[in-house]
């Protein structure tokens, strides 16, 4: 029986020591520890964010019904809805150019606070931590409570914030129009560093392991490291860039006004591939392991391979897109300025159902629970199911 015990512990600890060993992900050569390749979780089906997840993939790993959605929720403001709407805990958050930020439940359909800041707010709302951040175009960033409101805390800017903010390990980053981008503490709002870049800064940055990623107006695309705000490498494309970059299979993706949607690697900045559209690209795109989706101002949707930026399909809408795509595993939504949101299949490009609603669906939808939900400059945030 002893003898046996000691045998017993002794492939316990083997077993133990191999587990181990194969939860490291390290490239031995480098000895550093690798970005991840983006793939979406349960959590991250809460939507509590523009893009969805730190990576700005924009898809979250469910199965959406195909049958047409009846509308259950039409929250009225008083101007136009300037951001996507961001999900937890049954409530959605969303900003307004008529100066609030607001929660409503998705439940009771009924208003539970509203923040008013002293312009509008077009910087779409993260919750963590039971906190939500956003900016405004007072050039104020803000950390109030999900609850009830309440300021925690505010930092200000030297110009307007669209920027909309990506938070990891108690570290939010934004940024401003004032050509910074900054790293806050998230408990405190107490500016850990900032990086100055050539002109305005409108994207959301995308996180990996090591750096953080985004494009400015003066036409770059930058990776920053994440603890000091130290360059790693920077791409000039063509034109400004407005699109946030989403990281997934080692790259980079991400559109510019030259017309180009970009695929780069994420460890260098090098061009894999690039696909040129007839107009402008403000949409930021949605990507899976196989697919990248994404519209531009040319009225079309377009789907190309993530791998080699080949198109697949395109879907052509009656207006200019600058709404980006929610992305699931069947289906894939997206708002067009002909005041339509379209579902189509996310494989064949064929169009589903679309929901048409009273002025054009600029920003973006969002998937929760089998709920759509999305803004429009009709005043009203929007929800199907």
């Amino acid at each position: 029986m002893q003898k046996l015990l000691i045998i017993l512990s002794i492939i316990s600890l083997f077993v133990i020591s191999c587990g181990n060993e194969n939860k490291t992900n390290v490239d031995t050569k480098t000895k550093k520890l690798k970005e991840p390749i983006a793939k979406a979780k349960m959590e991250y089906a809460k939507w509590y964010k523009f893009r969805a997840n730190i990576s700005n993939t924009g898809y979250v790993n469910v199965d959406m019904p195909k049958t047409n959605p009846k509308e259950f929720l039409n929250f009225k403001t008083k101007d136009r809805i300037t951001t996507s709407p961001s999900l937890f805990d049954d409530i959605v958050y969303f900003g307004s150019s008529d100066h609030n930020m607001y929660a409503v439940s998705i439940k009771e359909s009924k208003l539970l606070w509203h923040f008013s800041t002293a312009d509008e707010i077009r910087s779409n709302p993260t919750i963590v931590n039971g906190i939500v951040y956003f900016g405004s175009s007072d050039n104020n960033f803000y950390a109030v409570d999900a609850k009830t409101g309440e300021l925690k805390w505010k930092f200000e800017t030297g110009d307007i914030i669209m920027s909309s903010p990506n938070i990891e390990e108690g570290v939010v980053f934004v940024g401003s129009y004032d050509k910074y981008f900054y790293a806050l503490d998230a408990k405190t709002g107490e500016l850990k560093w900032k990086f100055e870049t050539k002109d305005a800064i409108y994207t959301s940055p995308a996180l990996g392991n090591e750096n953080v990623y985004f494009g400015g107006f003066d036409g770059y695309l930058y990776a920053l490291d994440k603890l000091n705000g130290e360059e790693k490498w920077s791409f000039k494309a063509g034109d400004a860039i407005a699109s946030s970059p989403a990281l997934a299979n080692d790259k980079i993706y991400f559109g510019s006004d030259d017309h180009f949607m970009y695929a780069l690697n994420r460890v260098n900045g090098n061009v894999i591939w690039k696909y040129e559209s007839a107009q402008a690209i403000n949409s930021s795109p949605s990507v899976d392991a196989d697919r990248l989706y994404f519209g531009s101002y040319d009225y079309k949707f377009y789907c190309l391979d993530a791998k080699t930026g080949i198109m697949k399909w395109a879907f052509e809408t009656d207006g200019p897109i600058h709404s980006s795509p929610a992305l699931t595993n069947n289906i894939v939504y997206i708002g067009s300025d002909d005041f339509n949101l379209y579902a189509i299949d996310k494989v064949t490009g064929e169009e589903m159902w679309r929901n048409t609603v009273g002025d054009r669906v600029h920003t973006s939808p969002s998937i929760c629970k089998g709920m759509i939900f999305f803004g429009s400059f009709d005043n009203s945030i929007h929800a199907l199911k």
